[in-house]
């Protein structure tokens, strides 16, 4: 076999004591460190590209455990809650360990994304101290709450069960209250793309979650005292009608005394308040604000209780005119409308309304609100039929009907959207939920920026049922110490085209106040824009239309600018208005909507634009 012999190659010695001129060195040396630093760069991009893919993993996980939690505390599934709890916990501190170190410090320096990179870093410590502070004490309830143990048994409620609850509703209350701060170190509004929208979405949720733990809180610490632990009490349920607009949501027609002891609740009297017509003089004496904005006819007819905005103030025009007319002494006043019950229903099931029929969540609003004045034109007719459904629902509740989870669910939900208020005449009760939303109150003090928005039927109808609107309000720029706040506020008719609605609906009939002056289906609303105290409202236009100048009143320290208009059917119109703060209300603010005969609310809280 013949093999192929390679030839030899070989290197020209280089003479003895040769050295290889100084740049050929510097040039191969200069290499050999450009290269390795790249290698070094390329993996320190590497690792940094990896740790943040690895955090936005993670911080993915985080969110479907969060999902599968609140699943399994909405069905009071509390052992299912502890296993979510756990994987959340886990999700979350590896997400948060991704986006605490030195990597991720270089991440939040690189111009262009340190911005989103911080704000991430934040959402995930947020995150992770949450499941180690805020969630477990809402599991270690659910345990309770998955017992049916908060349910009332035959009229009565379980105190000291309910009461068992306050140390961990407190306890989450506070680790959600230090997340929302710490998300507000954060301006959001700088942040841009996915990062900014899933940022501020988190925060929102935070200030839902908070505002709900505080309201559960108070409850859990007032619900015995409210149900006569420390002696009887009596309450006037109001049930209020949004059929017929009112500022805190409809007009107060149907009203039940409730009487508490020892957790036992009975519903021992009930009235319709169109029987307690007009007094010659206001029930109580009323402020020069009141009579400016509101007239006489808030202290004289019942039924006008809830034209103030004003939880507190509304609560002593019913006691007052309760106490006037059936005597006794009333303890404390509840504002509830037809949209809150709906919920209720839904977590109850339907009920049986004995000589009516039933009223389920789909149908209760229309029912009570609508139906009933097509059919029944007398109006002590009406109020009979809506004391029925709120007796024949306070007995389901009472009786312990419905998931307590869904019922907790629901009466949170009616509370955020203003539809559940109360006030209490007893000290020590009142000075545990001032300041939360069920209080309802128009706080007096100047650091606080509360902006309102309040509609009133001015025809005397029950065409408010065909009512739809949404506010549009943002804060958008602060100088010298107060905020510019800017709004659209729509008003839509959905009256249905060409049907024929009775006067009992329309308030238009022969003789009436507004015969021949309004068309049968058009609305006449007054709507109220309010600026927080010190505040002043600077423009307001009614579609395209300017005021100028705008003139107001004066109402509990605050500016009132009102605008009486008329709305035909299917038309919407559009109210515009800026306003200032009064200094130094350079927080959060505070949007009060009155809630309509729809679910959901346009109330809710403003990031601050300081």
């Amino acid at each position: 076999m013949l093999c192929r012999v390679s030839p030899v190659v070989r290197r020209r010695r280089r003479p003895r004591g040769w050295r290889a001129p100084v740049h050929w060195v510097r040039q191969r040396r200069s290499r050999g460190v450009i290269v390795g630093v790249a290698a070094v760069v390329a993996l320190l991009l590497a690792w940094t590209a990896w740790t943040a893919w690895s955090a936005a993993r993670d911080l993915r996980q985080v969110e479907r455990d969060a999902i599968v939690l609140r699943a399994e505390l909405e069905d009071g599934d509390a052992a299912g809650a502890a296993r979510a709890l756990e994987r959340y916990q886990e999700s979350a501190g590896s997400a948060r360990s991704r986006t605490d170190g030195p990597t991720w410090w270089v991440i939040e320096h690189v111009p262009g994304i340190g911005d989103e990179a911080a704000a991430v870093a934040t959402a995930a410590a947020v995150l992770d101290d949450l499941g180690q502070d805020g969630i477990p004490p809402l599991v270690e309830a659910a345990e309770l709450v998955a017992a049916r143990s908060f349910n009332p048994t035959n009229y009565s409620f379980p105190l000291e069960t309910i009461a068992s609850v306050t140390g961990p509703a407190k306890d989450s209350e506070e680790a959600f209250d230090d997340a929302a701060a710490r998300l507000d170190t954060v301006d959001d509004l700088a942040l841009t793309g996915p990062v900014g929208e899933r940022y501020r979405e988190l925060r929102d949720i935070v200030l839902t979650a908070r505002a709900t733990l505080g309201s559960a809180y108070r409850a859990a610490e007032l619900m015995p005292s409210l149900l006569g632990a420390d002696g009887p009490r009596d309450h006037l349920l109001v049930f209020e009608n949004n059929a017929e607009l009112r500022s805190l949501g409809g007009l107060a027609g149907s009203i039940s005394r409730i009487h508490a002891d020892g957790g036992r609740v009975e519903i021992e009297e009930q009235e319709g308040t169109s029987k307690y017509g007009g007094l010659e003089n206001p029930v109580i004496r009323l402020t020069p604000g009141e009579r400016a904005v509101f007239g006489d006819a808030l202290g004289q007819y019942f039924m006008n209780a809830s034209m103030s905005p004003d939880v507190p103030r509304a609560a002593v025009l019913a006691r007052t005119r309760w106490e006037r007319e059936l005597g006794g002494d009333i303890d404390g006043v509840f504002f509830v409308d037809p949209v809150a019950v709906s919920y209720l229903l839904s977590a109850t099931g339907p009920v049986d309304v004995p000589g009516y029929g039933s009223v389920s969540a789909a149908d209760v609003v229309s029912k009570v609100e609508n139906q009933i004045y097509l059919t029944a034109p007398d109006r002590a007719a009406q109020e009979d039929y809506q004391n029925a459904v709120a007796e024949a629902v306070f007995n389901a509740f009472a009786a312990g009907r419905g998931e307590p989870v869904e019922v907790i669910r629901m009466l949170a939900t009616a509370v955020a959207e203003g539809r559940v208020r109360m006030h209490s005449f007893v000290e020590d009760e009142q000075e545990q939920i001032a300041g939360t939303e069920i209080a309802g109150e128009l706080r007096p003090t100047d650091d606080e920026a509360q902006v309102g928005i309040y509609l009133n039927d001015a025809l005397e109808s029950k065409m408010t049922y065909y009512l739809a609107y949404e506010a549009d309000v943002i804060a958008r720029a602060c100088t010298g110490y107060k905020q510019e706040i800017a709004g659209t506020f729509r008003l839509t008719s959905t009256v249905p085209p060409g049907i024929d609605l009775p006067p009992t609906v329309t308030g238009i009939f022969p003789g009436g106040r507004f015969f021949g002056e309004i068309e049968p289906g058009q609305q006449r609303l007054a709507v109220y824009v309010m600026a927080p105290p010190g505040g002043t409202i600077e423009e307001l236009s009614l579609e395209g239309r300017r005021f100028d100048p705008v003139v107001t009143d004066e109402y509990a320290g605050r500016e009132v600018a009102q605008i009486v208009t008329i709305l035909d059917p299917g038309e919407t119109q559009r109210i515009e208005f800026e306003l200032r703060t009064g200094p130094g209300q350079t927080g959060p603010v505070e949007l009060d909507v009155t809630p309509g005969a729809f679910p959901g609310s346009s109330a809710r809280e403003l990031r601050s634009a300081c």
